[in-house]
């Protein structure tokens, strides 16, 4: 009540002051010249601007002492048992009790979590203490099952999710995040409410925290125009976030070839085809065919070439060798990287025209290593153009014996593409 009357004495001694000082203007500016009563009008005005700005910047002020106040009690009332619970060194199968114990509770004060952290300002300043500690390197290896009965003691699900459903933008997007950090599954009808939001950030995360959820559906709820317009290479870090912790949880991966499909957007398809690279999704390679056949943006070719190259999808092997000697220099190489890692015999003759029919040294020198890589008979034809080489084609062999060449000269078993040297090297005299 104290706190009410010194602030209510304050503003009523600000327009107690504003009340004189434009009555004294009136009074004393009244008798003269239009342009100075509108001078002296204009300046009163940009003094009350000044003061509103001043007393804006004293509330934050005190609005952060006020933060930084609560973060300081609650570290000193839980820092340390937090740190304790998910630590990597404590016990992964501590008991509620146990948790209560190190925080110094009972269980007559936790039946009400408002009666452990009062308000608003309490709880979220709670969750970023544990968000902290779970993010920080300490914790990096912390346990999950303790975090859990951690957060259920203060009901911080609930609260994140009341803060979804009716906070603030900049709370919402921190309480997702936090669900996310915590591992905590969103309630599905907050999140799919959320897809209709103006702002592109907060249609963003509940998408993730949607395609976290418990559903196995093949997440019919995906908004393809949203991400065709607002895709970046963040979506393609959470993406694979998102759907790795889904795998890890023995859930199951959407088909990423349909979800391809859905796209209008040869950079937003590209996300999805080489996502299918990071979760081996073999079976779905059929569904690229169509792609490859009736779509001319380099882009995507070079990244379908990569993924049947990556996954062994030996039915593709026919097109990839067909439309080899169409396709810029950048995609004859990765067809050919693909070719060789595919090996299945039947694509030989596809590199030798590679290496034969190009002018491009680089692309030629590519081919070689390709076929140096495609079993014994892709030896011997490397062997009888070694024998026939003459004048530049001496020296595409020569380098390729190069002490610092040969020893990168074998193709890697993780990578389907990775060129020995930039487009230019042999450019050079």
């Amino acid at each position: 009540m104290d706190t009410i009357n010194v602030v209510a004495y304050y503003f009523d001694l600000i327009f107690a002051w504003i009340g004189f000082y434009l009555t004294f203007i009136y009074d004393h500016f009244r008798d003269f010249a239009v342009i100075i009563q509108i001078a002296s009008v204009s300046m009163t005005v940009s003094i009350l601007v000044i003061i509103g700005c001043l007393l804006r910047v004293l509330h934050r002020f005190r609005l952060k002492r006020r933060w930084i106040r609560t973060d300081r009690k609650l570290q000193k009332r839980y820092g340390d048992a937090i740190l304790y619970v998910m630590g990597p060194d404590t016990n992964p199968n501590l008991s509620r009790s146990d948790v209560l114990e190190a925080l110094r509770l009972t269980p007559t004060e936790t039946s009400n979590s408002r009666n452990m952290l009062k308000n608003f300002r309490e709880q979220i300043t709670f969750c970023r203490i544990v968000y902290r500690v779970r993010i920080s390197e300490e914790a990096a290896l912390g346990r999950s099952k303790n975090l859990h009965i951690l957060l259920s003691i203060f009901g911080v699900q609930n609260f994140l999710e009341d803060v979804i459903n009716k906070g603030k933008l900049r709370y919402k997007v921190e309480a997702m995040h936090m669900l996310r950090a915590f591992k905590m599954p969103i309630n599905p009808w907050i999140a799919n409410q959320l897809m209709s939001s103006n702002r592109p950030r907060v249609r963003r995360l509940s998408m993730y925290a949607s395609i976290m959820s418990n559903s196995n559906s093949d997440l019919d709820y995906f908004e393809s125009e949203f991400f065709d317009n607002n895709c970046c290479i963040y979506d393609e870090i959470q993406l694979g976030y998102v759907l790795s912790r889904r795998r890890f949880r023995k859930r199951k991966i959407p088909n990423l070839a349909h979800w391809a499909h859905l796209q209008k957007n040869p950079d937003t398809q590209c996300v999805f085809i080489r996502l299918m690279r990071q979760f081996n999704q073999h079976e779905y390679c059929d569904e690229l065919e169509d792609f490859f056949q009736h779509n001319s943006d380099k882009q995507l070719i070079n990244e379908i070439s990569r993924t049947w190259g990556y996954l062994r999808y030996d039915e593709g092997e026919e097109q990839l060798s067909d439309t080899l000697l169409t396709q810029s220099d950048e995609i004859k190489v990765t067809i050919m990287h693909a070719l060789t890692r595919i090996n299945s015999g039947k694509s030989l003759d596809a590199l030798v025209e590679g290496y034969k029919n190009n002018g491009d040294p680089y692309v030629r020198f590519e081919a070689l290593r390709c076929l140096y890589n495609y079993g014994d008979t892709g030896r011997l034809k490397f062997a009888e153009f070694e024998q026939a080489a003459q004048g530049a084609e001496k020296q595409l062999f020569e380098f390729f014996y190069n002490p610092l060449t040969r020893a990168k000269i074998p193709l890697s078993e993780n990578d389907t593409y990775r060129p020995l040297f930039g487009e230019n090297i042999f450019s050079v005299g």
